[in-house]
């Protein structure tokens, strides 16, 4: 019996960053079985499995199949929810963990053993599920990599002079709008942590991102090694930074109002400055 492809290969995804999931968290000293099949962590499984499932159908159909369009579309939407809807419940679940153990702490819950302990890893961080969406990415690939070269040989193929112009003119700009970014988290954020956090890390996304194609277009240029300028590893490039964009935006979008000081906080700060001009 042939088992369809569009099954294993997900399947090794899913396989695949399981095994790296609890390889880390062996590395970190924890022995914990259940980083074999549970969700949450890094790298984010469920961004393997969709993106291998993508990725697969691409290899497959090409970027005109209404099977990639589907899957590209339910992957996209199933990235978003990991590091939004489930992020946000797993950090309900915390609170609501915390608020239990103080209540039953200081004699405020009775009966505090009647309420189960919340799952509170659920979701992702942008990184993890940018991290689990390349390596699903990679593992199709690795599966499809003697299609990929028959259907789509420009991938292998180099930049010529004004394309490896283009791309480091483009990465030097990606790389120089770290800066303000930067500087903008620090003075209009400074006091609310994670929105800063989140800028900072679309910051520094910048930086990488632009650096590494910048470096790949100069390579290109000056035709030094050929297999670190392909076009395959430009596109590796782009798509890690554009998932890393969206979901460190959205973490921005997400937080960014949580932390914003209160009418009560207003009036403190003017009346402090009111009294340090005073003095």
């Amino acid at each position: 019996m042939n088992i369809t492809s569009y099954l294993y290969v997900p399947f090794a995804a899913w396989a695949i960053a399981q095994l790296i999931k609890f390889s880390l968290a062996l590395i970190r000293g924890e022995v914990d079985f259940r980083y074999l099949y549970a969700s949450g962590g890094m790298p984010s499984v469920h961004s393997a499995v969709v993106c291998s499932l993508a990725t697969w159908a691409l290899i497959e159909g090409g970027p005109g199949s209404p099977l990639f369009g589907f899957t590209a579309v339910f992957a996209g939407i199933v990235m978003y929810d990991s590091f939004g809807v489930r992020r946000s419940s797993g950090e309900q679940a915390r609170t609501i963990n915390r608020l239990i153990g103080d209540l039953s702490t200081s004699g405020g819950l009775k009966n505090a053993q009647d309420y189960g302990h919340l799952r509170e890893i659920l979701g992702h961080k942008p990184l993890e599920v940018v991290i689990g969406a390349l390596l699903g990415i990679f593992i199709a690939g690795c599966f499809g990599f003697q299609k990929i070269t028959t259907k789509f040989p420009v991938v292998f193929e180099v930049p010529n002079t004004m394309q490896a112009k283009g791309l480091m003119i483009f990465g030097v700009v990606v790389f120089v709008t770290m800066v303000p970014i930067y500087v903008f988290a620090l003075k209009k954020y400074k006091k609310q942590t994670d929105a800063k956090t989140a800028l900072t890390s679309l910051a520094l996304t910048n930086g990488i991102a632009g650096a590494f194609m910048t470096g790949i277009g100069f390579i290109a240029y000056e035709n030094v090694y050929g297999a670190f300028s392909q076009w395959y590893l430009i596109i590796l490039v782009v798509v890690a930074w554009l998932a890393a964009l969206v979901g460190f935006a959205v973490r921005f979008v997400q937080v960014k109002g949580r932390s914003q000081p209160s009418l009560n906080d207003h009036r403190k700060d003017k009346w402090l400055k009111k009294a340090g001009k005073k003095k």
